[in-house]
């Protein structure tokens, strides 16, 4: 393998590590912050998820470009290789893959727990909702907007504003 090309992308891969570690961070967060940060913290997460794509999609090309090289490096990044099927050159990329496994399984570990988190905010958000709905000043808000046409209300031949 050309080792340019195994520079480039070692350094593609250095730079996904790099985002999954933030990537990671941001799900922990999701876990303990305040309700109202659940929100920024997980457009944060789909950013980083676009930012990965793209770098994948770096990674892609070079895999295309290198011919019979790049189908090689290509299964090395889908983990469909093991150790002993990789050539000596393309060990530092199997095992920067490696360290990306290992991070990605312990991010699937943590996203079950920022899911559940999310699912029980939600759910006590629901509640208070139907709480609210089912209190007197609900049943008087329904006739409130029942007859409100929008327009200002005047009451009496001075037309005061009620």
């Amino acid at each position: 393998m050309d080792k340019l090309y195994e520079t480039k992308i070692i350094e593609l891969l250095d730079e996904i590590k790099g985002k999954l570690l933030i990537f990671e961070q941001e799900t922990i967060e999701i876990m303990s912050c305040d309700i109202d940060d659940i929100e920024p913290h997980s457009n944060n997460r789909l950013k980083i998820t676009k930012e990965l794509d793209k770098l994948f999609g770096h990674i892609e090309l070079l895999c295309s470009e290198m011919g019979e090289d790049g189908d090689r490096v290509r299964r090395i990044i889908k983990s469909s290789r093991d150790l002993t099927e990789t050539a000596p050159d393309e060990e530092a990329i199997y095992f920067k893959m490696q360290e990306l496994i290992s991070l990605l399984n312990r991010i699937k570990d943590s996203d079950v727990q920022a899911i559940d988190r999310i699912e029980l905010e939600k759910d006590n958000l629901l509640g208070k909702i139907k709480a609210e709905n089912k209190g007197a000043g609900a049943k008087a808000a329904k006739f409130i907007v029942g007859t409100n046409d929008g327009r200002q209300k005047y009451v009496g031949t001075g037309g005061k504003l009620v």
